[in-house]
């Protein structure tokens, strides 16, 4: 007779001991939290490795409840990549320790971002058909890494699948847009436009098609600025001052109808959209994301420099 149902029993209720007991402190070794290599738990418990890594999700949800540090926060990526390593199809580890492992230190650094979206990374590779894995690698990259096209790459494979909300598509044209890509983001807006089913889609992608084309120029007028400010230490009066031997031989038209004005956070905005085609981060809202208007504008506050 198998000795080993009466093995089980015993090693059950020790297992049951240790995770009703509050959570101790990681021993560590070489600035990590010292756990047992994934090759070996896969010999010892070759049978059982579904529960072994059940158990080391509960051992990563406990280190989420106990940490109050940047090192605490790091420690979970480690418990996280052990369980997932034991159950590379675990989805729900992926996204919830890397929406846990970064930390914000303050004045927008956050500690733990390579970790959160090395994680992330991992669950795209290995659950590729999870749409909150891909999603939340999407936000890290235009959050923490500020690496828009690849963000863009992955809300449009999104935008594909059945069902995909339609903001995706228009949030893909304003990655790739961010990150200078503008004739991706173009020819995306004009295919949207071109296949759009009712005219409300259809004014919605010519509007951004517009935005993309103002976005181009007002990127631009920005590195004309840049190197007005290098050559004279300040920034320009007014627009009119840019046009000098070297940057500009004439204000260019605003496709959108509008004029172009520096503002005295020494970006060039257009008095006829109230946003610049980017994503602008805001720790207050919920997401860490939020449109916010351009300060500033000459047609409400008349304090711009340079007003038309």
């Amino acid at each position: 007779m198998s000795k080993l149902p009466a093995l089980l029993l015993p090693a059950g209720l020790l297992s049951l001991c240790l995770l009703s007991a509050p959570p101790a402190s990681a021993l560590r070794s070489g600035g990590k939290p010292l756990l047992p290599r994934p090759g070996l738990l896969r010999t010892v418990f070759r049978g059982q490795l579904g529960l072994v890594a059940d158990y080391f999700w509960i051992l990563t949800i406990n280190r989420v409840g106990i940490s109050q540090s940047a090192l605490d926060h790091r420690d979970i990526y480690y418990y996280a990549d052990l369980t997932t390593d034991l159950d590379p199809r675990f989805a729900k580890v992926y996204t919830f320790a890397g929406i846990t492992i970064p930390i914000h230190l303050g004045r927008e650094h956050y500690a733990n971002a390579n970790e959160s979206t090395q994680l992330l990374r991992k669950g795209v590779l290995n659950v590729p058909e999870d749409e909150r894995t891909q999603f939340q690698l999407a936000y890290n990259l235009m959050f923490f890494h500020h690496q828009y096209k690849e963000a863009g790459d992955i809300i449009m494979g999104l935008s594909k699948r059945p069902n995909a909300p339609p903001w995706y598509t228009a949030l893909a044209t304003r990655l790739y847009a961010q990150s200078g890509d503008f004739d991706t983001s173009m020819s995306l807006a004009e295919m949207m436009r071109d296949s759009a089913e009712d005219d409300e889609s259809r004014a919605y992608y010519e509007r951004r098609i517009q935005e993309i084309l103002q976005e181009r120029v007002l990127r631009q007028l920005d590195s004309v600025v840049a190197r007005y400010r290098e050559n004279h230490g300040k920034l320009p009066a007014s627009m009119e001052a840019l046009i000098e031997p070297g940057l500009l031989t004439q204000l260019p038209e605003d496709p959108l109808g509008g004029h172009f004005y520096l503002a005295d956070d020494g970006r060039t905005y257009s008095t006829a959209s109230k946003f610049r085609l980017e994503v602008i981060y805001d720790e207050r809202a919920a997401d860490g994301t939020r449109i916010v208007p351009h300060p500033r504008n000459p047609e409400t506050d008349g304090h711009a420099t340079g007003i038309p």
